[in-house]
């Protein structure tokens, strides 16, 4: 038994004719490009074989903030810098603010979108493209970079988060908060997680910490960072400016009046075109499992047993996620012929099936009753 893949899962559908064909097109520029009865637990698993083909940035458009939330936990077993934009929270409802954290998440992502140009991943929704943001030429042009061993006065720093709106107090607390004893100066960025630490020595930045708001104790050490100035009011952009131009639009589930580049969905996208299955992704049809069944009941071990044997005699390779090695390792007991099978640690809600490229991708989740 393998308990990893030497090579990377997705590229097994990368390789199969019928996606391999369309990969091309759309490196070509053929738009749009429809990848059709793609069940949802695999979609994840398609955009990542997507993206790793093709250098591009993505952005990844879902119907609503579940199937977003769904995918993205999904693709990160395969794209673990895959990154997630919250929708923005609207002050519609009286006396209820925006929260600062979601805020600075998006503020943080867009940033990161302007200026490093990528290729990114962004797992966004459709609604999120059309949302209040700060202008991109704004965003790009207003940060201060803070790196260690470069010479910057401190004094100039403070003027300069003054004029940005900064509030000077004794000790920083939230966002928009700077504070200064000696040479040290604590600053917290609109967009950042955490705040950080410069030590001056004359006009050199000697050394710079992120640390902890609460304990007020460091964190880690940086060679760098960015403090974003005056963006946090300018909301006169929207989202979709940062959508520039070789960037490529998957829709998932998309509208008939939709603009996307790549097309997945469930049910079929091909038009008049005569409905092909050929490429599809399937559900599993490993059987239903209560809590705790899989674990007591032999009969059903033995119904999961007598499947896995069906797909490795037909050559088929079987991948099972499991969240925690804990959980692997208690598999082992309960089963006894694993061979040939992978056992991985990931978070996967359902499986599903590749036919096309003799791929089952199964999730532990669904057996042991732990949706």
């Amino acid at each position: 038994m393998e308990d990893s893949s030497s090579d990377p899962l997705p590229a097994v559908v990368a390789e199969a004719e019928q996606i391999s064909q369309k990969l091309r097109d759309i490196g070509k520029g053929v738009r749009p490009v429809a990848f059709s009865h793609v069940t949802e637990p695999a979609q994840a698993f398609l955009v990542a074989a997507i993206t790793g083909e093709i250098r591009r940035t993505f952005w990844v458009l879902c119907p609503n903030v579940r199937s977003q939330e769904l995918l993205y936990e999904s693709l990160l077993n395969w794209l673990p810098d895959a990154l997630f934009l919250p929708e923005a929270e609207f002050a519609a409802v009286e006396n209820i603010l925006p929260d600062p954290e979601i805020a600075a998440e998006r503020l943080a992502l867009l940033n990161r979108i302007q200026r490093e140009k990528g290729p990114h991943v962004i797992i966004a929704t459709r609604a999120a493209l059309g949302q209040a943001a700060p202008d991109p030429a704004a965003l790009n042009s207003v940060v201060l970079a803070l790196r260690r061993g470069k010479r910057e006065p401190m004094e100039r720093t403070i003027e300069a988060l003054v004029a940005a709106g900064y509030e000077r107090v004794a000790q920083v607390t939230t966002r928009g908060h700077f504070a200064v004893r000696g040479g040290i100066l604590d600053v917290f960025s609109w967009q950042a997680q955490r705040p950080v630490r410069a030590e001056f020595f004359g006009d050199d930045i000697e050394s710079l910490r992120e640390f902890d708001v609460d304990t007020q104790t460091s964190v880690r050490n940086l060679q760098n960072v960015e403090i974003l100035l005056g963006t946090v009011e300018d909301q006169t952009g929207t989202v979709q400016d940062y959508i520039a131009p070789g960037h490529v639009r998957i829709g998932i589930e998309p509208e008939e009046t939709g603009d996307a580049d790549i097309l997945i969905g469930e049910g079929w996208l091909g038009g008049d075109e005569r409905e092909d299955f050929r490429g599809a992704f399937e559900d599993c049809e490993i059987g239903d499992f209560a809590v705790g069944d899989f674990m007591l009941v032999e009969a059903k071990r033995r119904q999961f047993s007598a499947r896995l044997k069906e797909w490795r005699a037909s050559g088929w390779r079987i991948v099972i996620y499991f969240q925690t090695e804990g959980e692997i390792e208690r598999f082992r007991e309960i089963m006894v012929d694993l061979e040939g099978i992978e056992l991985v640690e990931g978070t996967l809600p359902r499986g599903f099936a590749f036919p096309v490229g003799n791929l089952v991708v199964l999730s532990a989740a669904e057996l042991l009753g732990r949706y």
